[in-house]
């Protein structure tokens, strides 16, 4: 080993050690882990209980603790995810794409007249897929509406809707129906997601609010029900921030990984 490999592995087990020490100490803070002591086993979920739906007005209360009690939180949630697709991209985007590759290195074969290149299987899965991905993306629309009221919310909705697009990515006769969509341009759409709900919560502060506090929205004429109409716009508008955010980074990993990535079927 020569003496510039030697200060690099240096320099790693020291960045290992400091980051234990660290860890150790910062762990020491933290409360112990299923400890009955801790504050979500006293009185906090007690409290979140009780009061959830007369301060927030909404009826579902884990909607209420990530959009209300802990939204600066979920807002950092989205940001760390849409962070992990900028990584991605940034990891594979200049790899070269497969069926790139194999333009070079291979001549196309063509394809005879009345030759149906997906088979009876691709057809079968052809079938199927244009029927379960309307259904896919109508549940996670639904999901996302649904989700101040029960079940639900802009992270499932994400999920539901990436899905739908990985089913239809992969289905036989894909280029016939949605087309390839540009990374480049998801994580855009992925950075307005993040975008829309900053501003959700930015926006009560130019009119006298503080941030996230969803009843100083200036969407008074346009929302009935008052301060609880507000709220439920308010966290509306977060919840299509994050499943745009969701739906566009796990579209953006997909995408990079199916075309930079050789899958051997033989």
């Amino acid at each position: 080993m020569d003496r510039r490999a030697k200060k690099k592995l240096a320099g790693l087990i020291l960045i290992i050690l400091l980051a234990a020490a660290g860890g150790m100490k910062a762990g020491s803070f933290l409360p112990v882990i299923g400890s009955h002591q801790t504050p979500a086993n006293t009185y906090l979920s007690g409290y979140y209980i009780e009061n959830a739906m007369e301060h927030t007005h909404a009826a579902n209360i884990v909607t209420a603790v990530l959009a209300d009690y802990r939204g600066f939180d979920t807002l950092f949630e989205t940001c760390v995810l849409f962070l992990s697709g900028i990584a991605t991209l940034m990891v594979l985007f200049s790899k070269a794409k497969v069926k790139d590759r194999r333009a070079k290195e291979e001549p196309e074969e063509p394809v005879l007249p009345g030759e149906d290149e997906r088979g009876r299987g691709g057809s079968i899965l052809d079938t199927s897929f244009r029927i379960i991905v309307p259904i896919v993306m109508i549940y996670g629309i639904y999901v996302l509406f649904h989700g101040e009221l029960s079940l639900g919310g802009g992270f499932q909705a994400g999920a539901l809707i990436a899905s739908a697009y990985l089913m239809d990515r992969i289905a036989p006769g894909f280029e016939t129906r949605m087309g390839e969509i540009k990374e480049e341009n998801m994580l855009i759409v992925a950075g307005l997601g993040t975008f829309l709900y900053a501003f959700t919560g930015i926006l009560p502060m130019l009119f006298g609010g503080k941030f996230l506090e969803y009843e100083k929205l200036p969407f008074g004429n346009l929302v009935k029900g008052g301060a609880a109409g507000l709220h439920g716009a308010g966290i509306l508008m977060i919840e299509i921030g994050v499943t745009i955010c969701v739906m566009s980074v796990i579209m953006t990993i997909l995408e990079v990984v199916l075309e930079r990535t050789e899958f051997d079927d033989d």
